[in-house]
C-alpha cells in the first residue's frame, strides 16, 4: 500500500506550517503526513480490504450502467452524493467515507449540517441507499441521486 501512517495530528501539522519560514522544507519534512493515494487507488484498495468485486459495489450502491466502473478507473469525477452512494455500496465506515470525500476534492460530512447529519447516521448504521433515501425524503432533505 502506498499510503504511510500519519504520526502528527492536524493541529500539530498546522502549527508547524504556521511557524515555518520555508514551505518547501515543511513539505519535504512532512511528506509522510499527506494523502498519497488517488481516489481510484483508494477505491481499489478498499475492494481488496473488503474482499469485494466492483459488481458487488454496483449492486449495493444502486448504480446502473458503467458509471461506477469509470469512477474506479479514474476516468470519471463523481459528485459528492455519488461518492456517498459509493461509500454505502461497500459499506464504508464514516472515517473511510470522509477520506473518500477528501480524495474526491469535496468537503467532509459535517454534523452541524442537517442533511449531512442524516447521511452520517445512515453511514454509521450501514443503511442501504434506498433506506437512506427514504429517511432523507421523509425529513424533506435532498435524496442521493
Amino acid at each position: 500500500m502506498k499510503e504511510l501512517h500519519r504520526k502528527k495530528d492536524t493541529m500539530t501539522l498546522q502549527s508547524e506550517l504556521r511557524h515555518s519560514d520555508d514551505v518547501e522544507q515543511f513539505m519535504e519534512a512532512n511528506q509522510s503526513e499527506f494523502d498519497l493515494l488517488s481516489m481510484s487507488e483508494y477505491l481499489n484498495e478498499l475492494l481488496k480490504k473488503y474482499k469485494l468485486e466492483k459488481s458487488d459495489v454496483v449492486k449495493r450502491g444502486g448504480f446502473t450502467g458503467t458509471y461506477l466502473y469509470h469512477i474506479f478507473d479514474g476516468t470519471k469525477n463523481p459528485s459528492r452524493d455519488k461518492l456517498i452512494q459509493l461509500a454505502l455500496g461497500f459499506p464504508l465506515t464514516l472515517e473511510e467515507t470522509q477520506k473518500l470525500l477528501r480524495l474526491g476534492g469535496y468537503a467532509e460530512l459535517y454534523v452541524r449540517d442537517s442533511r449531512d447529519a442524516f447521511l452520517m447516521f445512515g453511514i454509521e448504521k450501514k443503511y442501504a441507499v434506498q433506506q437512506l433515501n427514504e429517511l432523507l425524503y421523509k425529513n424533506k432533505k435532498k435524496i442521493l441521486e
